[in-house]
């Protein structure tokens, strides 16, 4: 826990110089209930931290204990405990439910949902992606079209070696 703190104000420190326009530190008690420093609450280049947080950009570490939303561009890392929601994300994405549109990094979760393409990895019960260019690691995993490799129980994916396979799936 000591790391995790110390890793966070590294992260925020790192970060402090980015802009007046953006806030660096957001406390949210749930959805738009927050203050943040400077004012901004919707563009946060630091630390958006919470019970349940929805915010527009993040730039460094979103991390809430219900869930946590970021509605336009995610670069970074974010994590809830239960329900953790994006846009775009360019870092990491984690919790028991992930979701975006795009995805630049790595989904980790029980199940995780990337709603259009998704470039990296997703690691969980249940993954799925309309376009994936990476690594699918799960029990279920699904693509509509795949560039990489799938690993679990059962893969889908419907330009894959096979449509649905046991073990291994994928395309290169």
């Amino acid at each position: 826990m000591k790391k995790l703190a110390v890793l966070a104000a590294l992260l925020v420190a790192a970060v402090l110089p980015a802009s007046a326009e953006t806030g660096v530190l957001k406390l949210s008690l749930w959805d738009d209930i927050s203050i943040a420093v400077p004012a901004n609450k919707q563009d946060i280049t630091g630390l958006d931290f919470g019970i349940g947080s929805k915010t527009a950009t993040v730039t460094g570490l979103q991390w809430d204990f219900l869930f946590a939303q970021t509605e336009y561009e995610l670069k970074g890392v974010s994590m809830a405990w239960i329900v953790n929601l994006a846009n775009q994300v360019k870092g990491a994405q984690m919790g028991l439910l992930t979701k975006n549109d795009d995805l630049i990094g790595a989904q980790l979760g029980l199940v995780n949902l990337s709603m259009h393409s998704a470039t990296g990895l997703q690691w969980g019960f249940f993954n799925q992606a309309e376009y994936m260019h990476g690594l699918q690691l799960g029990f279920v995993n699904y693509a509509k079209a795949i560039e990489g490799l799938q690993i679990g129980i059962l893969n889908i994916a419907e330009n894959g070696w096979f449509p649905a396979m046991v073990l291994v799936n994928g395309r290169f």
